[in-house]
């Protein structure tokens, strides 16, 4: 009778586990690489599917979605489905491509700081394909424009994904970031940094 209930409970929980793991392999695939990076101003994910990308709009009450991939690297259909969930949900979507340079003084990267100097744009959630490297390089300027952090605490705060760590090119990227970015771009933090400070 024992060895029965024994049996029975064991039983139990192998499918409460079982239901657990299926859950979390679901939300992983679903939600893939979300994080929250800052409450309530940024997030950071990998491409999200209609209802996953619209479940984060939602719930993090998301005014702009940026998406850092080239145009037309994820398929027509991917970007017409995202245009559609980021307008159907009140959010507005900003397509900014993410150069893979290690320059700071890239025009691209201007058009980068400006986005995220612009208070209306928050709270945003940022991504590229996997959510990974590109996004990794908007976070880390946000975190060293806005939060004082040098690069290499930006990085090491983020997390990797199961990587073992940052790319060198991202490594770069935010080293010649973290110098050159005052005086690179002294017009546009002085027009712009007093708004989303007050």
């Amino acid at each position: 009778m024992l060895r029965k209930r024994f049996t029975q409970i064991s039983l139990f929980l192998a499918s409460i586990l079982a239901m657990f793991a299926a859950w979390t392999a679901y939300h992983h695939w679903h939600y893939k690489h979300f994080a929250v990076h800052q409450p309530g101003m940024v997030y950071r994910s990998a491409w999200l599917e209609t209802d996953a990308l619209q479940n984060v709009i939602k719930e993090h009450r998301i005014r702009s979605v940026i998406n850092l991939c080239k145009p037309g690297e994820l398929g027509k259909q991917r970007r017409v489905e995202e245009r559609q969930a980021v307008s159907n949900s009140g959010a507005r979507l900003i397509e900014l491509p993410m150069p893979i340079t290690v320059d700071p003084s890239d025009p691209l990267i201007a058009r980068h700081l400006e986005v995220l100097l612009d208070p209306d744009n928050y709270p945003i959630l940022v991504h590229c394909q996997h959510g990974v490297t590109r996004t990794a390089k908007h976070i880390a300027m946000y975190d060293i424009v806005f939060q004082g952090l040098t690069g290499e605490q930006s990085l090491n705060a983020q997390p990797l994904f199961g990587r073992d760590g940052h790319n060198d090119l991202v490594k770069t990227f935010v080293r010649n970031f973290e110098k050159k970015y005052k005086q690179l771009y002294p017009k546009v933090l002085a027009q712009k940094f007093g708004a989303l400070s007050n």
